[in-house]
């Protein structure tokens, strides 16, 4: 344990001269405001659907979710990943997770993926300011690694789950033990994971720094499949139709209700509430297959029409924000890291160019904020060769499907004014062509950042991989990592091209530097 420590804090004091010293002299640095700085609390569903939630007309009794919106801010044109694993990665680093490698695909089990080790989290930049962080429940953004581990990423304290589709009652995935605390595994069979988040929540609050503000996030699980809940509230949602798992699914939305409402109420009881920003929202649209309902909005979970990147956010900050606002303002889970960084007094400059933008005037004054530049979404979930695409810039939306097949494929355009038409019922491409081939380029030049060793969808482990009996344990230190990989095979432009038709993109300046490599590795190999 004590290696792995050392290996942690390596990589803090790495990462940190790295955001200081790249980009000519860029660095991180920490304004704080003279007034009292504000607790952040950030919530993330998993596979919430647009319209599971009180507010937006659920039968599902979500009351503590209501009264945030009753409260604060609903923001009605608030956007998401179509997928997990890319949400998260946005909205701790406010970069497209395009540029990150991770924008097609979740991090399955059996990949090696994560955030790279030069990215910088808002946890980062939040526990560099002073701040005490923490994260409850599921990462999903890395877990071979020391380094992809949240206790390498600005969290002080981790208690939860690495993976995605972990048993809610034994906590395990793909057979191999997946709850742990700060790297150590903890067995809680039996407990509800739910009940178990709520619990460690709580208990950072009430156990906190009292002479520190903090940032908790907390990624629940719920209601990600597998579809489990307890009989009781089952039960309550009897009056539900039986198929897709909409009662199972229904109680899992309660109880992570509840578990928010608990959370809330420790808020209250420990005087923090109302200097503490209450963020809520989804990972991305609610699926079909188990239960989410995303109408009226037209598609679901892993596509880019609306149902699967427009998810209910919420906004709480008493006495700061306008209770009951309903906002219009389009806004994306990459404006997070910055918005927050506003409101609580942080001025980060940053290693890495961003995507995100600052949008606190328009939550605190409710003006409207331009967007610099357009927003992007990319899937290849469920369907592997079913890549989904789509571009918002101002108020018209193209979505782009390509359809791979074992010799060809196929490309089907929908253009959408998506203020006049938010349920993307009137197909505008076929009477504008040239918008279409504007938009359609904006999304062939944004596809081209992702890097060559980016993951693309696979579900299914690869022939011989063998899960772990404890994930916590299964980590590799820095020191063990394998050497990075260098081009062997002769440098072929039919073989880039192909790279191309398969979505990853290959600019003129890399395809240079792969041929200057290739050059060089068969200089070498004619020395022998």
């Amino acid at each position: 344990m004590q290696s792995e420590r050392n290996i942690t804090n390596k990589m803090r004091l790495i990462k940190l001269f790295r955001a200081w010293s790249l980009m000519l002299g860029s660095f991180i640095s920490v304004f704080v405001a003279a007034t009292e700085r504000p607790n952040v609390v950030l919530m993330v569903a998993d596979d919430l659907g647009w319209a599971d939630v009180g507010f937006h007309g659920s039968p599902i009794q979500t009351p503590a979710i209501d009264g945030l919106a009753a409260q604060g801010v609903a923001l009605e044109r608030f956007y998401a990943a179509p997928i997990c694993s890319p949400t998260r990665a946005g909205l701790l680093t406010a970069r497209d997770p395009v540029r990150l490698g991770i924008a097609y695909d979740q991090i399955h089990p059996w990949y090696n993926a994560g955030l790279g080790k030069d990215e910088y989290l808002l946890s980062e930049a939040l526990q560099d300011a002073g701040y005490q962080t923490g994260i409850i429940g599921k990462w999903h953004l890395g877990h071979s690694q020391q380094q992809q581990l949240p206790n390498a990423q600005g969290f002080d304290h981790f208690y939860g789950h690495l993976h995605t589709n972990t048993d809610f009652y034994n906590h395990r995935r793909e057979n191999g033990h997946d709850l742990q605390l700060n790297g150590v595994s903890v067995s809680r069979d039996g407990e509800y994971l739910t009940h178990i988040e709520a619990d460690q929540a709580k208990r950072f609050i009430e156990t906190r720094d009292k002479d520190k503000p903090f940032f908790m996030y907390v990624p629940f699980t719920a209601p990600h499949s597998p579809m489990q809940a307890p009989a009781k509230t089952i039960k309550k949602y009897k009056h539900l139709p039986r198929q897709s798992y909409q009662r199972v699914y229904a109680a899992m939305v309660d109880e992570m209700d509840r578990a928010i409402g608990s959370i809330l109420d420790t808020l209250e009881s420990e005087g923090l509430a109302d200097n503490t920003i209450v963020i809520f929202m989804s990972d991305n649209g609610g699926s079909n297959y188990f239960g989410g309902n995303n109408k009226p909005l037209r598609g679901q979970k892993g596509q880019t029409f609306e149902g699967g990147i427009r998810v209910p956010a919420v906004v709480r900050w008493p006495n700061h924000l306008a209770a009951g606002t309903v906002l219009d303002q389009t806004m994306s889970y990459l404006d997070l890291f910055p918005t927050i960084a506003s409101a609580t007094g942080i001025q980060a400059t940053l290693p890495n160019p961003i995507d995100g933008q600052d949008m606190w005037p328009a939550l605190n004054s409710g003006s409207s904020v331009k967007r610099k530049a357009p927003l992007f979404f990319v899937s290849e979930i469920p369907v592997p060769g079913l890549i989904w695409t789509a571009v918002i810039d101002d108020s018209m939306k193209l979505v782009q499907i390509v359809r791979e097949g074992q010799t060809n494929a196929n490309l089907t355009s929908f253009l959408f004014d998506i203020t006049k038409d938010p349920y993307e019922t009137n197909n505008l491409a076929p009477i504008n062509i040239s918008e279409v081939a504007r938009l359609a380029e904006l999304i062939r030049q944004r596809r081209a950042l992702h890097p060559l060793a980016g993951t693309r969808g696979t579900l299914v482990p690869h022939p011989g991989w063998l899960p772990p009996v404890d994930w916590a344990r299964a980590v590799q230190s820095e020191q063990t990592l394998q050497s990075e990989w260098t081009n062997e095979l002769p440098f072929s432009e039919q073989l880039i091209d192909q790279i191309g038709d398969r979505g990853v993109l290959v600019d003129e300046e890399t395809r240079e530097k792969l041929r200057l490599q290739s050059i060089n590795t068969q200089r070498e190999l004619g020395k022998d």
